[in-house]
């Protein structure tokens, strides 16, 4: 049933209307208003009348992709057969069911956001806390946001004292937002999520800031080389071709420096695997095992690892453009993820 016999559409029915003005075939379109100016142009709302001309071109888009849980399978199967009926078998093909599991809270999580179910009852006997709008249970971003960004500020201020309220509250808000965005993609989507907090915004472990910190890491490597000697990383690239390559094909000891960039050059065949199989854990685990590996990496003994105290200097460049390429591919795969690398943590 599409349309009741009072007219009233049904959710089905209003959902091939959008899909086909998603795909540009539905030959009616919306009106549009500015909903805030940024400086990297407006952001724009649709509104039921006396919107504006000249706004960009919305809808008719290429491919879709619908992000709703795997509750909704059946209804998004509903959408591409309805494409297929009316003749856009094309548009039925251009249209993808971006389907998730559920995301819960960890039960300490929901009780330091209010949510903790009673004692006694059968939700405090899961090993999560269902998130629910029927039962009332809903977490707003905002405050989950808040909430973690409070956290994050105690973390900075208990490592980098010194900084002032402002910056470490900015520093806060990258580290909270990097919490939450790679724990929500580090699992499968066909695995039920159970947030918790702490997890998100550990240090240490898979996490977003973990994988931010190898980041700030090998930028406070350069940050001092170029304060000690006066060396930026233009100056290390200059005329690398000409230096001897005994650090990449072994005669100073290793191939640790050749291992870890091999590993830093997968992110392209990371992210193709990524866009086709729609799986982003991929792009997160690959992510936090970069990371691991140039942890692993700068951790060996400083005459197989170090720049910053390296005297021979042909190594010194060598090791400064591997380092400085693990960290380009890092903060690309960060970026993916949408996540910035703070200037300190």
């Amino acid at each position: 049933m599409i349309v009741r016999s009072n007219g009233v559409v049904t959710y089905v029915g209003k959902d091939i209307a959008y899909q086909f003005w998603k795909l540009g075939l539905l030959g009616r379109d919306f009106h549009y208003r500015v909903f805030v100016e940024r400086p990297q142009g407006p952001l724009w709302a649709t509104t039921s009348a006396g919107g504006v001309t000249g706004h960009p071109l919305f809808g008719g888009a290429a491919y879709v992709y619908n992000v709703i849980d795997v509750r909704q399978s059946y209804l998004q199967k509903l959408l591409k057969q309805a494409l297929t009926a009316v003749g856009h078998p094309e548009g039925a093909d251009r249209s993808h069911h971006f389907s998730y599991e559920m995301v819960a809270l960890s039960h300490d999580t929901a009780r330091e956001l209010g949510y903790a179910p009673p004692p006694d009852s059968e939700d405090a006997r899961r090993p999560f806390v269902e998130v629910s709008g029927r039962k009332g249970l809903g977490v707003k971003a905002d405050d989950l946001l808040d909430t973690l960004i409070g956290k994050a500020t105690g973390e900075v201020v208990k490592r980098q004292p010194e900084l002032p309220a402002a910056d470490a509250e900015r520093v806060a808000r990258t580290i909270a937002i990097a919490a939450v965005r790679y724990f929500l993609i580090k699992f499968s989507r066909g695995k039920v999520i159970a947030f918790d907090m702490d997890e998100a915004l550990s240090f240490e472990g898979e996490s977003g800031p973990y994988i931010q910190y190898a980041a700030v890491r090998i930028n406070r490597i350069f940050a001092n080389l170029q304060q000690r000697s006066g060396l930026d990383e233009a100056a290390l690239l200059a005329k690398l071709e000409d230096v001897p390559a005994g650090e990449l094909n072994g005669e100073n000891g290793g191939h640790d420096l050749w291992a870890l960039v091999l590993e830093a050059a997968r992110l392209d065949e990371v992210v193709e695997t990524v866009i086709r199989t729609l799986e982003f854990s991929v792009l997160a685990k690959y992510a936090f095992s970069l990371a691991q590996s140039f942890n692993t990496y700068y951790n060996l003994p400083a005459s197989r690892s170090t720049v910053l105290n390296e005297e021979r200097e042909d190594v010194q460049r060598w090791r400064a453009a591997g380092v400085i390429y693990v960290r380009n591919q890092l903060t690309k795969a960060l970026e993916l993820m949408g996540v910035e690398v703070p200037g300190r943590m």
